[in-house]
């Protein structure tokens, strides 16, 4: 993890830190961590400077047994402070840091969970258990410094810590558990978890494969271990050896996903979903190569994500088979209209995926950034750019400027023009088709049409399907104006043709393109929830109002406070409670016939019947006075537990235009018909 708010490069940079010895004490009762770190400065330091969380302080500083002084001073609009220290010189100098600070609680963690996400600035300290990310300036760390580091760390007994590097000693003291991480490898920070876990170990080419759960479970581990060699296996061949001596799968007690040096730290509440060791584990892994050997120089902005989504989720897709990896291309691009469409973050702006929209562009518009980057190399060329990029920058800070020189070294090409062009703009390009006809000259056919872009043009390479009575026809087509006049010669008449049919270019879908989606719903910022205010029953949507209203930013009204033209002519609207329930209910017969019905017993989708008893519907549809926005309606029968429950769930299947929760657990989705907008048919 690097320093967020400072990437100052002034001859200190990196405190002139060769290691960090560091020897804390947990305090699980007061939340507390007290400890020291032994720093070594590297030849010719004179004056070090470290940062600090808020919330801690430095009882004293030491060089030699002597006392130094030190200067601490508050970092503008941060929650941290730097110390610093006129170290003088000599080689090999050592400061014995001493420290201290308390932590939030896990209740207090648990209220900034957002969209079931843990999105935490601080550390935590409970009886669950220990989480202090390097990111939270937990302990003194220097600016942007890379250095291997030792961690000794006293816990009470029962407790297991992890950090990056290797267990090289455990044992028992004064009633308690101690135990020693070494990290030979240069970080960027040290992390640290600690809780009660049951512990399992695998040995597999010198890797020391681990799983910390929280209950003993021999089944999960063997399947956790076993995926794991099948990605080490992976990523050594595609990109370089794996980099470090252990890689452990850590259960945590929030709900996180983190990808650390050599560990990943999985929430209780995913680990054990049986999709989980096909998918994010792969993801988490794959960022022991793209940002936790080859970390981030955040001064270009954050590549790390869009780089593992591409080798990691992307990849699986792809291994599928085409139709998949198509479909997952689709999906990135609908994401990111329904979430970051009009968003004025540019990929070199992306820092973290802290909301939709910046998630939305660090990881889509990343993927695909990467996809065009390769179909335009090729794909030996592409891989070769990999390996160079990794190989020439493990172990250092990087940029999206190194990420370019990897690549131009692989293809002998300049690329600048490119990364220029889709780091350095938000957005992207919108393309439709004008003035197209067929012609015959002679015994040939002549295909005419324009590609007009609106906005500032991109250069673009553009796949072009053309079917024609003789068979399908594939081409590519440079576009780089305002308005391409595009002309070519068939053998046989076309029928139809459509540019970029299985979606590889980044570009901005239409409305038409996008089926209504509760995605649709939860990315307008101007979305309005509509609670019942009749009857008693309705309270059970008040839950999944609020958070709602805390994920997404919705608003709320209710349905005796609002006016059908007030909405239908500006908002996508969330209609909570059926029939009975909420006076907005007569919407869905206007809306919803052709796909939907609602009676007594059953909920019906598409001709199919559902039992309604304890069930949850989510059905969407376009609003037909704003296609860019829709009409949804989420109907629980049951208590508010119930519905509670299912909002929760929705947002993992949010790019479906309906869902169905049944009592059971089970899950019913479907998306909605939708067009295809760079298409033209010939009558």
């Amino acid at each position: 993890m690097t320093v967020p708010f400072s990437n100052a490069d002034d001859g200190t940079r990196g405190g002139g830190v060769a290691s960090h010895d560091l020897d804390i004490t947990v305090d699980i009762q007061g939340r507390k961590v007290t400890g020291t770190d032994t720093v070594t400065l590297k030849p010719g330091a004179v004056e070090l400077k470290l940062y600090l969380r808020e919330g801690s302080k430095v009882l004293k500083i030491e060089r030699g047994g002597k006392a130094l002084s030190f200067d601490s001073a508050r970092v503008p609009n941060e929650k941290a402070q730097t110390i610093t220290i006129k170290t003088g010189t000599g080689d090999g100098v050592k400061l014995v840091i001493s420290f201290e600070g308390e932590f939030q609680s896990t209740a207090e963690a648990f209220e900034k969970v957002k969209r079931g996400v843990a999105y935490l600035d601080d550390g935590v300290i409970g009886e669950e258990g220990v989480f202090l990310p390097s990111s939270s300036l937990w302990y003194p760390q220097a600016d942007d410094g890379l250095a291997p580091f030792t961690m000794k760390v006293s816990l009470p007994r029962g407790l297991r810590s992890v950090s990056e590097g290797e267990l090289i000693k455990a044992s028992e003291e004064n009633g308690g558990t101690v135990e020693t991480w070494r990290s030979k490898e240069a970080l960027d920070g040290a992390d640290l978890v600690a809780g009660r876990y049951a512990v399992a170990e695998e040995k597999y080419k010198g890797v020391a494969i681990y799983t910390f759960f929280f209950k003993d479970d021999p089944a999960l581990s063997k399947t956790y271990i076993d995926k794991t060699k099948e990605y080490l296996d992976l990523y050594g061949s595609l990109i370089g050896p794996y980099p470090y001596k252990k890689f452990a799968v850590v259960e945590s007690f929030l709900p996180t996903g983190y990808g650390m040096p050599s560990f990943t730290l999985l929430g209780s509440s995913v680990i054990r979903l049986p999709f989980i060791p096909d998918t994010s584990l792969g993801h988490e892994i794959a960022h022991n190569w793209w940002g936790n050997s080859v970390f981030i120089d955040s001064s270009e902005g954050n590549w790390v994500e869009a780089l593992t989504t591409y080798t990691a989720d992307y990849l699986f897709e792809k291994r599928k088979g085409e139709k998949d990896a198509i479909d997952f291309r689709l999906k990135k691009l609908r994401g990111y209209k329904n979430f970051a469409e009009g968003s004025p973050i540019a990929l070199k702006n992306f820092q973290d995926s802290t909301t939709t929209a910046s998630r939305a562009v660090g990881y889509n518009k990343g993927l695909m950034l990467f996809n065009m980057l390769e179909r335009l190399l090729g794909e030996e060329a592409f891989s070769k750019g990999l390996r160079a990029f990794y190989s020439s920058n493990a172990g250092k800070n990087a940029s999206w400027t190194d990420i370019k020189k990897g690549f131009e070294k692989a293809s002998d090409k300049d690329l600048g023009w490119f990364f220029d062009e889709w780091l350095n703009s938000a957005g992207g390009p919108v393309l439709s088709i004008e003035g197209a006809v067929r012609e015959k000259n002679g015994e040939k056919h002549i295909l005419k049409f324009s590609v007009v872009q609106a906005g500032e043009p991109y250069v673009l390479d553009l796949p072009l399907l053309v079917r024609t009575e003789g068979g399908d026809v594939w081409k590519n087509i440079r576009v780089k104006e305002a308005r391409t006049e595009v002309s070519f010669e068939l053998a046989s008449a076309p029928a139809s043709f459509e540019i970029d049919p299985e979606y590889q270019t980044f570009r901005i879908l239409k409305d038409e393109e996008v089926p209504p989606s509760i995605a649709t719903l939860l990315g307008d910022k101007e979305s309005v929830m509509i609670l019942p205010n009749r009857n008693k029953p309705n309270e059970k949507y008040t839950g999944v109002s609020i958070l709602l209203a805390k994920d997404y930013g919705l608003d709320t009204t209710s349905d005796t406070e609002i006016g059908v033209k007030d909405f239908l002519a500006a908002s996508s609207i969330l209609i909570l409670g059926g029939p009975g329930e909420n006076s907005m209910m007569w919407l869905t017969g206007q809306y919803l016939a052709k796909h939907a019905a609602v009676t007594d017993d059953e909920f019906r989708i598409d001709g199919k019947a559902y039992p309604k008893k304890g069930s949850v519907l989510v059905l969407t549809a376009r609003n037909p006075h704003i296609p860019s926005k829709v009409i949804c309606f989420f109907i629980a029968d049951g208590g508010k537990e119930t519905a509670l429950g299912a909002a929760k769930r929705m947002r993992y299947f949010s790019e479906a235009s309906w869902l169905l929760f049944n009592a059971d657990g089970g899950v019913h989705k479907g998306v909605f018909e939708h067009t295809r907008a760079l298409r033209i048919e010939f009558n």
